[in-house]
């Protein structure tokens, strides 16, 4: 049930700890910690950016801290998950068993939402996901380099309604850019 992505050896490891804060990334930060040891009161957190700003490090890094708690995660880069979703029907069940894991695994954490080829049914498989871990109150993350306004009105909503939910728009300088000027 616990899944990551595969970090290559050449990058460090996308931890916490390794995250580099710099103007304009600590509100991200802060509420990646609240909900990486389930403090305060976020449950589900929403960065949205544009690429390499640290999104993904933050999203990796709040299901690494899960593990290390013992609690199980799900990572999903967003297009592959409807990959690997379509590619379930060929087997008895499973698309059933997938979906059933999305809805209900303790942490879920969708990468890169909005890149996703937005057909009825890929939209229509969000919102049922979305949705029921709304209404079940169960902790999620999402990166996206669109704006709220362009995601599906409905996952928008649930994405910002409530108080446990926080939306952050990271606006910081690239990261290699960020790492070239120290370096």
């Amino acid at each position: 049930m616990s899944q990551l992505p595969d970090v290559s050896p050449e990058h460090p490891a996308q931890t916490l700890d390794s995250f580099k804060v710099s103007p304009g990334l600590s509100e991200a930060y802060e509420a990646a910690l609240q909900l990486a040891n389930e403090l305060g009161n976020v449950r589900w957190l929403t960065l949205l950016g544009d690429s390499d700003r640290g999104k993904t490090h933050l999203l990796v890094a709040i299901c690494r801290r899960w593990l290390e708690r013992g609690k199980p995660t799900r990572y999903a880069h967003v297009p592959f998950l409807f990959k690997e979703l379509r590619q379930s029907f060929d087997e008895q069940g499973e698309y059933y068993r997938v979906f059933d894991l999305l809805c209900k695994v303790p942490l879920l954490a969708l990468d890169d939402l909005g890149v996703e080829k937005r057909t009825p049914w890929v939209i229509e498989q969000l919102e049922m996901i979305v949705d029921y871990r709304y209404k079940n109150l169960l902790p999620m993350v999402v990166t996206s380099n669109l704006g709220m306004d362009e995601l599906s009105p409905r996952i928008a909503s649930r994405l910002q309604r409530e108080d446990f939910c926080r939306v952050i728009s990271i606006n910081s300088s690239e990261y290699r850019l960020r790492r070239n000027k120290d370096a």
